[in-house]
């Protein structure tokens, strides 16, 4: 009981704390939602116009300029993808992206993103809160989302960092029935019920919660939830060689058992994180969990507009994008008022009349068209007199325009954020690009938009580690890879990115084969074919596209071969045609070569004849012989060394007939060679004997 009792304290003392320094923040976070609403006169200046008699009107331009970003940024919801780092394994980071796309579509969690970004926007800051909802898996539980309002929980005032990391502690309630607080503490049914049976009046915390304000005699149960962020030095086995290190969870006597075995480990100290978390009723203390949902985190990410933690003014620390849209929003329903006064003005701007100069006072105050008011028989000349009804000054106008401007402009939007052009013939593109310009000066607001997705997909992402391998597998249909249950994994393995949101991971798949084939495609065959575009698209009627693509295909191929045989025919036709020419040639080298031959044989005749010749001037150098007898001795001497001489010339004109038929020979060979090349079959026409060449008929 006494450990009950000092949470109880620690809980009471750390919201006194927590309220002192925000207590400013709530009332003026509860005006700007008022005047997103459309309350936007306070109830003393109600009161004054009631007595005027004039109405409170409202022109809520303010508005039109938070549903335009919030529009947007529902408009233009990106995804959370898990991309693996550098060469990390790409087949469990495509698991995990599965799996996180499959929690944030069944939970509506991009639905709830956008509305705490709404929250914020409108109040400042909301909580977006995640839990295992055991109801329908009691065994692994479904991860749940939820959007705590700006008066439903209260923090450490002095935190910096949002990703709470150096927050002490977070408040939060909840107003419940009976039946849904025993349901959300189950096994503890009874103390529910008997905690609700003291009964309990409300207390003086979380004073801005509807309940609080608007009670409406419904008897409900205060459900507080207290977290704490604590921590403690775990022993830590360290390879003084390696750097690895492992948290050891065994006794000092396997510790040190441990440590004789391998000597090279050293134990150190080291801080980890734990959350504490205390559920109280009412004022009864009910239960702790160390870590619920296995995460060593706070299961609570916040969604801020403008956040500067450097304030000591906690009340300008966290602001919404209506804060600063007040001012003018007053002064433009104020001006717009005293002109619809001004107008209403001219159809009965009264009368000056004398006393006792109307017979009926009251029809001086008609203001129907064809009133008659009916002056007494003594009433002086000019004793009722119409008041002349004021006019709108044209610089009314002027400053109605500048405070609708001025509106746009503080908070950074303008006409082309809306799709209002300055001009009728402006391009879309020029269109895309003002309103591009407009949402730069809303970065701040967008960047800590995407912190907090990323944050909370990250959580995500530990909760899904707890599952079993059976419903992983049941979700994706596919084991978990070893890697998938490592948590360093996930912490440097790994990087959350946006990406392109789409109902399931097939379009996501599908979205990207699209972006792939627009960078890689050329005019030639890319690696991104219409089939497998098609079988990825996640469309209605698919089997009959395939089956019509199939046949179109089919078509293209059986055309594409008649083409392929078209062209062979043609090149076999030239293939021919270039053959017989060659063959042409072939028989024209043939019969010069047949024609060299004989030129061979005539020389050989001549050759012949030559030597005939020769023999016949030898049998008349005989004769001469004889008919010298009678010469002297000298004489005949000389006359047959002249013979001797006749016959050498005449040896060697024949060697040299004969040596010029050879080359004659030898260059028609050489001609004809080229030719015959040029042609497929060459080589063997070549490789025939030369007395076959004689058999290729001329051309």
């Amino acid at each position: 009981m006494s450990r009950d009792l000092a949470i109880v304290n620690e809980y009471n003392d750390f919201y006194e704390e927590a309220y002192y320094a925000w207590n400013p923040f709530y009332p003026l976070a509860d005006r700007d939602l008022r005047f997103y609403l459309g309350d936007q006169w306070d109830a003393k200046e109600r009161q004054k116009l009631f007595q005027e008699g004039r109405n409170a009107f409202v022109f809520n331009r303010a508005r039109r300029n938070i549903n335009m970003v919030t529009g947007y940024q529902r408009q233009h919801r990106l995804s959370s993808v898990v991309s693996p780092v550098e060469n990390s394994d790409q087949e469990t980071a495509d698991q995990l992206t599965q799996l996180l796309l499959y929690v944030m579509q069944s939970s509506d969690g991009y639905r709830v993103i956008s509305d705490c970004f709404g929250g914020a926007c409108k109040t400042g800051w909301n909580l977006m809160t995640l839990y295992m909802d055991y109801r329908d898996d009691p065994i692994n539980g479904d991860i749940k989302f939820g959007r705590e309002p700006y008066s439903g929980f209260i923090t450490d005032p002095y935190f910096t960092n949002l990703d709470f990391s150096d927050c002490s502690y977070i408040i939060r309630r909840k107003y419940l029935s009976v039946d849904q607080a025993a349901s959300m503490l189950p096994g503890m049914e009874k103390e529910v019920f008997k905690v609700h049976g003291f009964g309990w009046s409300r207390d003086d915390k979380f004073t801005w919660l509807p309940y609080q304000q608007q009670p409406n005699g419904q008897d409900l149960i205060a459900f507080n939830e207290f977290y704490r962020q604590k921590w403690k030095n775990v022993p830590t086995l360290v390879d003084m060689e390696t750097g690895e290190f492992l948290e050891w969870d065994g006794d000092q006597d396997r510790l040190e058992l441990f440590r004789s075995m391998y000597p090279n480990m050293e134990v150190i100290k080291r801080p980890k994180r734990y959350i504490e978390k205390h559920i109280i009723l009412n004022d009864q203390y009910m239960k702790t969990e160390v870590n619920p949902y296995g995460l060593d985190e706070y299961p609570f990410v916040p969604f801020v507009g403008y956040f500067e933690p450097e304030s000591d003014f906690w009340e300008l620390k966290v602001q919404s994008l209506m804060r600063c849209q007040i001012d003018p929003q007053k002064e433009a329903n104020r001006r717009r008022s005293q002109m619809i006064d001004i107008f209403d003005s001219q159809i009965n701007s009264g009368y000056i009349a004398d006393e006792d100069s109307v017979i009926n006072p009251r029809s001086l105050f008609q203001t129907s068209q064809g009133k008659v008011i009916w002056r007494k028989k003594d009433a002086k000349p000019g004793a009722v007199e119409k008041i002349p009804p004021g006019q709108v000054p044209p610089s009314m106008f002027q400053l109605q325009e500048l405070f609708d401007r001025d509106m746009q402009e503080i908070l950074g939007i303008n006409d082309a954020a809306f799709g209002i052009a300055d001009s009728g013939n402006e391009s879309g593109i020029m269109m895309m690009l003002r309103q591009g310009a407009t949402i730069t000066n809303l970065q701040d607001v967008f960047d800590n938009l995407r912190f907090s997705q990323r944050a909370v997909s990250k959580k995500v992402l530990k909760l899904i580690q707890t599952w079993t391998p059976q419903k992983i597998e049941r979700i994706i249909r596919q084991k978990p890879t070893q890697q998938f249950y490592d948590k360093e994994f996930t912490k440097y393995d790994v990087a959350v990115q946006e990406g392109m949101l789409t109902d399931t991971q097939k379009q996501i798949y599908f979205r990207q084969l699209v972006d792939l084939k627009q960078l890689t495609d050329a005019p030639s065959q890319g690696p991104i074919t219409a089939e497998m575009l098609v079988e990825a698209a996640p469309i209605q009627g698919k089997t009959t596209l395939q089956k019509q693509i199939s046949q179109n295909e089919q078509a293209r191929m059986e055309a594409a071969q008649k083409q392929a045989q078209a062209q062979q025919s043609m090149l076999k036709m030239q293939e021919q045609a270039v053959t017989a020419k060659a063959i042409s040639d072939i028989a024209l080298s043939k019969e010069r070569f047949t024609r060299s031959v004989a030129n061979m044989g005539l020389e050989d005749e001549r050759a012949a004849r030559a030597v005939q010749d020769r023999s016949q001037a030898a049998l008349n150098n005989v004769k001469a012989a004889a008919e010298i007898q009678g010469m002297t001795q000298d004489q005949l001497l000389k006359s047959f060394q002249i013979v001797k001489l006749m016959e050498e010339l005449a040896h060697a004109k024949e060697e040299q007939v004969k040596e010029d038929d050879v080359n004659i020979s030898a260059r028609a060979e050489q001609a004809a060679m080229p030719q015959m090349q040029e042609i497929p079959g060459g080589q063997q026409i070549l490789g025939q004997p030369m007395n076959n060449m004689s058999e290729v008929p001329n051309g």
